[in-house]
């Protein structure tokens, strides 16, 4: 195996805080490597369940979070992030916003994703 398929293999990663919840909670045995295999193959799942979206909808969204830092505040008041936004109609931003509103967390993740964000 060539030095550069090695390092594809084992890379260097920041334990932020969550990653070091994670650390710190793992099952005797287990380890980091694979817990985060779990996590990231539960991540995929959720992200396939992405809510349908129209052309138009998806244009105005992908508008809305361009040039955007995607945090999880920003995800938690997407709602509110596309009623304050100019890329679009006004009436058609709301009718996103109340789309979006009534999406779960993980739903919003799993549509942001699906715009490649």
């Amino acid at each position: 195996m060539s030095d550069t398929n090695r390092n594809k293999k084992r890379p260097s990663i920041y334990l932020s805080p969550p990653l070091e919840r994670v650390a710190d909670n793992l099952r005797d045995g287990q380890s980091l490597s694979a817990r985060l295999a779990e996590i990231a193959e539960r991540y995929q799942l959720a992200c396939s369940q992405a809510p349908a979206l129209a052309d138009d909808e998806r244009q105005l969204l992908g508008n809305t979070l361009s040039g955007s830092y995607i945090e999880p505040l920003l995800i938690k008041h997407l709602d509110a992030e596309l009623e304050d936004s100019d890329a679009g109609d006004p009436s058609a931003l709301r009718d996103l916003a109340a789309r979006v509103r009534s999406m779960s967390y993980a739903q919003r993740v799993a549509l942001i994703e699906s715009l490649g964000f």
